[in-house]
């Protein structure tokens, strides 16, 4: 098969366990760009924390995309948004009122700052850390918030976040998307917003047909991304259901996993 476009997860995808771009893999991207691929990063983070990959990878120079909000806010070569979505005011409370309760820090964004509630944990500043933005806490969020926003990012302890998802499944799981990003992270996205639909969009911009799209992941997140490609491919410190969703499995991130599979489907 001869391969359009390829999408990739940033964390402990892209980068290794070391937050960081391996040379191999860097090099393997930037050629099958010179051999006419197009690339596309997808991530849960907001379009600001993912943009600076894009430019690492000369996405930009190459006619490629970026994909924040997992598929909320997708970006053109030209920095120009292709597609937005936002969650349904109307979901804040009912969704809130089910948080109240908990241990977890609900969190939001606004332009290149992170809204949070009071009940911070160890896990809430982990995407202020990795991405590099100041992180206001507020006391009442759900009033605060007066914007449109594309999603909750719901921070806490993993085996809290596995029994929130079921209660907020059961709850709301007809109106909303809920789903893990990573152990730590649980997501609730306007519905039938995800990677997914977001490579989806991609490719009818690119006028690409979705089956010549490979993708890669390693978290929940990247399921739909995975599923809705051509080909999905699963890195080797994914999450076993990552794994079992994938068309192949590589080597993990740190073992340069992207690379490897590129050569082995002769797209490099």
């Amino acid at each position: 098969m001869k391969y359009k476009l390829i999408a990739v997860d940033i964390d402990d995808t892209l980068l290794n366990r070391k937050k960081e771009i391996t040379p191999l893999t860097k090099a393997a991207l930037l050629q099958a760009q010179e051999n006419g691929v197009k690339l596309a990063v997808a991530s849960g983070r907001l379009p600001y924390g993912v943009r600076p990959y894009a430019e690492k990878l000369d996405i930009l120079r190459h006619g490629g995309y970026y994909m924040g909000f997992n598929g909320g806010a997708i970006m053109n070569s030209r920095n120009e948004l292709i597609g937005k979505s936002y969650l349904d005011s109307r979901y804040i409370e009912p969704v809130y009122d089910i948080l109240r309760p908990t241990n977890v820090t609900t969190m939001v964004h606004k332009g290149a700052v992170i809204y949070a509630d009071s009940k911070v944990n160890d896990y809430t500043h982990i995407e202020s850390d990795v991405i590099g933005l100041p992180l206001n806490v507020v006391d009442d969020l759900p009033s605060f918030i007066d914007w449109d926003i594309h999603k909750f990012l719901i921070a806490g302890d993993p085996d809290e976040l596995k029994e929130l998802e079921q209660r907020l499944l059961t709850a709301l799981g007809e109106e909303v998307d809920i789903y893990l990003s990573a152990p730590w992270f649980l997501e609730v996205m306007p519905k039938g917003v995800n990677k997914g639909t977001g490579l989806q969009a991609i490719c009818d911009d690119a006028e690409i047909d979705i089956s010549e799209a490979i993708a890669f992941g390693d978290s929940y997140n990247d399921i739909f991304m995975l599923k809705a490609a051509g080909t999905g491919v699963a890195m080797g410190n994914a999450e076993e259901a990552v794994k079992a969703a994938a068309d192949m499995v590589t080597a993990d991130s740190d073992e340069d996993g992207i690379a490897l599979a590129l050569k082995k489907l002769g797209i490099i």
